[in-house]
């Protein structure tokens, strides 16, 4: 969002003619954060009105997601280099960042885990096709009954405790594997509201309580250890220190164990997700890979002693999505133009209620990109004074009618969506570009209102 006083452009380019104050417009890949993506938006949203796809009067709002950029990003995590995670990785992808029974079928086929936040979330895993050997589960309020029912039914599933306490409600001889969450009380400079290690947090065993951890090791049947230290962090140092810190706790549990007589081990370490999205660029590594590095460099452990899981869901998912939505009103108040989307908090609820900015681009599609620009305010359909997507953004002066691309909503978006003014969930078509395949996964849908005119 802008500050008071402050306008930015949408990714449109200005230029300012010598003989008037007005602006024109027009689009330049370098003004756009993600070219690609947005090349890729525009084929797909022509296809899908060309093959009859969307239907003017109902499909208001579309969401899209670009099969062949998400595969990308996963390629990259196991792109096996100097910079890159050990083959044998579990890499479990968060599912509460895009829940589409649809999208976590097609991440099972490639290959990839899933990770589960809550035991819905273990059922739409199940039902997406994932093996259970690469299920994570790690909610922090797991009932008895949800524990009873992974012991007797996913043979093999990665089970994260989330406190000590937690451990007085596993069977005796799990059929899970079972690990345990360690906070390693860090601070990686993510956003307070997203920040998971400080001495209070809701998440995990605190590392300095390590006699606790140990003897809770030695009492149970515990082979794996879990840190998680952030969401989009930015000091990602800290977050390698924090890894290293508890893999010398399962080190040192290892020593205690054997001491004690014990043939069970520390196998697995979970070492979470939290990287920041990014694009990806052949011409030099990425942060994921400088992160991976980093690892390899400061704990070699992981790649000759350990297996690893990890839980990367934003970073994978951020740039493989879009979506597109008519301007339904474009009114003046002012000096600004106030252009009325049919999509807002109710798909964008992190960004609005946050008021943090994560990089979404919002383009006007077709001939409204060639319009002079003026300053503009995005507005939600939500009653609701807050529903903003953006404000003070200089674009092309929309008018009733238009549509408008927004790029970059791959990821806590679809997952978020709101019941707030029970508005009905756009249709989503799976983009494969490479194939000049659209697929619709799922249809335009309201979940609380049945029968809709």
């Amino acid at each position: 969002m802008c500050l008071a006083g402050e306008t930015k452009t949408g990714g449109i380019k200005r230029e300012q003619s010598s003989n008037t104050t007005a602006c024109t417009a027009y689009f330049e890949e370098e003004t756009v954060s993600n070219p690609k993506l947005y090349e890729e938006a525009c084929w797909a949203l022509k296809t899908a009105k060309a093959q009859g796809m969307i239907d003017a009067e109902k499909d208001t709002a579309v969401l899209f997601h670009s099969m062949n950029t998400h595969k990308s990003y996963l390629d990259h995590l196991k792109k096996d280099t100097q910079f890159s995670f050990h083959q044998n990785s579990n890499h479990a992808i968060a599912i509460k960042t895009n829940p589409h029974l649809g999208v976590l079928k097609q991440l099972v086929q490639w290959g990839f885990g899933l990770e589960a936040a809550s035991m819905e979330e273990v059922k739409l895993a199940v039902n997406a096709g994932c093996p259970t050997s690469k299920i994570v589960f790690d909610s922090p309020v797991k009932t008895r009954r949800e524990i009873a029912i992974c012991h007797e039914k996913l043979p093999g599933m990665l089970l994260n405790v989330n406190c000590i306490e937690e451990l007085e409600r596993i069977p005796e001889n799990p059929n899970f594997v079972l690990g345990l969450r360690i906070n390693p009380l860090v601070d990686t400079k993510t956003e307070k509201i997203f920040h998971v290690s400080n001495n209070e947090s809701k998440f995990g065993t605190p590392i300095v309580e390590k006699n606790a951890i140990l003897e809770a090791i030695r009492k149970y049947p515990i082979t794996a250890l879990h840190v998680h230290s952030g969401t989009a962090m930015v000091d990602l140092d800290c977050a390698v220190s924090a890894i290293k810190s508890v893999v010398n706790v399962a080190k040192d549990a290892n020593k205690f164990l054997a001491a004690q007589g014990l043939d069970r081990r520390i196998t697995t370490i979970d070492i979470g997700g939290g990287v920041r999205p990014e694009i990806l660029n052949s011409k030099h590594e990425s942060r994921m890979q400088n992160y991976a590095a980093a690892l390899k460099r400061n704990v070699p452990d992981l790649w000759t002693d350990f297996k690893m899981v990890t839980e990367f869901g934003q970073w994978s998912y951020f740039y493989s999505g879009f979506a597109a939505s008519q301007v339904e009103y474009a009114l003046q108040r002012g000096e600004t133009r106030i252009a009325y989307l049919h999509l807002g908090a109710d798909f964008l609820m992190r960004d609005v209620y946050n008021r943090k900015p994560r990089g979404i681009d919002f383009i006007p599609a077709g001939e409204a990109r060639n319009r002079h620009l003026v300053r503009t305010d995005i507005a939600g359909p939500l009653c609701f004074a807050g529903d903003y997507l953006d404000k003070q953004v200089m674009l092309p002066k929309l008018e009733e009618g238009d549509e408008v691309l927004l790029l970059n909503t791959g990821s806590n978006a679809y997952g978020l969506w709101s019941r707030h003014c029970s508005r009905s969930i756009p249709q989503m078509i799976g983009v494969d570009m490479q194939n000049e395949s659209l697929n619709r996964l799922s249809e335009r849908f309201n979940p609380f209102v049945d029968d809709m005119w």
